[in-house]
């Protein structure tokens, strides 16, 4: 759910940043780099929270292998 909002805040932040170079309006432009940068930093959040879930299921996995290895012998 959060790379649909991440997605759609960098579309968004680029289409501010695009209309206000085109009007020559730099509030706008700012705040559409903002949003875009806060994407960004927003998906990089999201992929770090993937790999430590997927990380942290593999070392599970690993000590539940390794304790059913134990019981056998």
């Amino acid at each position: 759910m959060e790379d649909i909002k991440n997605a759609k805040d960098n579309l968004v932040g680029k289409l501010k940043e695009g209309t206000g170079q085109l009007l020559k309006d730099d509030k706008l432009e700012f705040k559409g780099k903002m949003q875009t940068i806060k994407s960004e930093i927003g998906s990089k959040v999201e992929d770090m929270k993937q790999d430590a879930a997927a990380k942290a299921n593999d070392l599970i996995d690993h000590v539940k292998h390794g304790k059913r290895d134990n019981n056998k012998m």
